[in-house]
């Protein structure tokens, strides 16, 4: 009797344990019904939407370009040493970041510390009204301003790799200084004067390394005790403690992932918080959205503009200390090298500025993308087709990008004026 009685209680509390369990799945599915259907008709998806039609056109483009490549190698249009192998080729794309596993993974969120940070430099200027295209030019003198920290100061870390982020960041901010002030106390346009200070910023650079006592050597033994050194093309690099931690070399398969990513991400929640939760964010962002508007309203548009840049300078020299705070990293006295090494990764920024829409988050995911992309394009060589074949798919990502938003509002404005058509025809025939 006794256990008839347990038994039925044991069965009382499984049904009512699983109606309350039932009931609890059933919240959180509406809950997460609800969110889903808001996240898909918000105006925050909305608006990237071009951004996803982008990557999935450029994607397509690139994989069909790699087809016909492999269709006219085997129709014996060219003739090449080694057949491209398409099916691959298109894996290993797709596949990126996880070629090889973590290892891969590491590598690809190295590469993507400097490029989320340039994003948001350039994505915070649009946000501002501004066309920050001298980040390039602010990254080099950040980078510059890192490295002479990093080798001139001895220092215990992490006093060192501190010193040198800042100092990296308060050379960007300079720079970019002089372009907002020429824009708003002489009205010089940001686009002519950050270009101009590109340039100015790759060759004073090149000065400094030579004649600041950074410069590399290179010694060749010439015979018994005797040794010729050289000056080498490059920079020496900073100091072990000035270089970025690397704890997260052992969970990545050995590679020596520093925390650039990590700095990276907290910028990207700083910027977040600064443009949507705070008085000096509104105000940067009115002007950007109306300057006489603003001014109107009070506020001190000059300053704006000189803030707007400062802070965008700060970001991309940010940047550029997280790209060269690495123990086997140098800066080259070649403009090629120096190009692609460095300036390069300040208009990538334009591009993920661009495909992120200028909002932070946005930029993050754009800037994982990239580098996601172009290390599957490092794995491209071994199906036979050059790794170019990345940065040309990106660059058509971009293109489209460009284009759908411009379709996208044409779009949404034709959608606009047929339901202010449909309501005023609807209101005559009340009448």
């Amino acid at each position: 009797m006794k256990g008839h009685e347990l038994w039925n209680k044991i069965k009382a509390f499984s049904v009512k344990a699983a109606k309350a369990t039932w009931s609890f799945l059933k919240k959180v599915g509406l809950a997460c019904g609800h969110g889903l259907k808001k996240f898909f008709t918000g105006s925050g998806f909305r608006s990237a939407v071009p951004s996803f039609l982008s990557i999935g056109l450029g994607l397509v483009f690139g994989i069909f370009t790699m087809f016909i490549i492999w269709l006219l190698v085997r129709w014996k249009v060219f003739d090449v040493v080694n057949d491209p192998k398409f099916f691959l080729g298109v894996t290993k794309l797709l596949m990126g970041g996880f070629n090889q596993g973590m290892y891969s993974v590491g590598y690809m969120l190295y590469r993507a510390a400097p490029l989320i940070l340039t994003g948001l430099s350039v994505g915070f200027a649009f946000k501002t009204g501004l066309f920050n295209i001298g980040a390039p030019g602010q990254l080099v003198v950040g980078s510059l301003a890192a490295l002479l920290v990093g080798v001139k100061l001895q220092l215990a870390a992490p006093w060192h790799w501190m010193l040198c982020l800042l100092a990296g960041m308060a050379a960007g901010a300079i720079w970019a200084f002089i372009v907002g002030l020429f824009k708003s106390v002489f009205n010089v346009h940001e686009v002519v004067a950050s270009i101009m200070m590109n340039y100015i910023a790759m060759y004073f650079t090149f000065w400094a390394i030579e004649n600041l006592g950074i410069q590399n050597q290179f010694c060749i033994r010439t015979g018994p005790n005797r040794w010729t050194c050289s000056l080498a093309p490059n920079s020496v690099t900073v100091l072990s403690t000035a270089a970025l931690p690397k704890g997260l070399a052992e969970f990545f398969g050995g590679y020596s992932l520093n925390i650039g990513i990590v700095i990276a991400l907290i910028a990207v929640v700083v910027m977040y918080i600064i443009l949507h939760k705070t008085t000096l964010g509104y105000q940067l962002k009115a002007a950007g959205f109306n300057r006489e508007a603003s001014r109107y309203a009070g506020m001190n548009t000059k300053r704006n503009i000189i803030l707007s840049m400062v802070i965008a300078g700060m970001l991309a020299g940010l940047g550029g200390a997280v790209a060269i705070m690495v123990s086997d990293k140098r800066m080259f006295l070649e403009e090629g090298l120096m190009s692609a090494e460095f300036m390069s990764l300040g208009f990538d920024g334009i591009s993920i500025a661009l495909l992120g829409i200028s909002e932070p988050i946005g930029i993050a995911l754009a800037g994982l993308f990239l580098a996601f992309i172009r290390q599957g394009g490092d794995y491209m060589d071994l199906a036979n087709y050059m790794k170019e074949l990345a940065d040309v798919i990106t660059s058509v990502i971009i293109y489209f990008s460009a284009l759908s938003v411009v379709l996208y509002q044409w779009i949404s404005k034709r959608k606009a004026k047929k339901k202010t058509l449909l309501k005023g025809e609807e209101g005559s025939d009340e009448r």
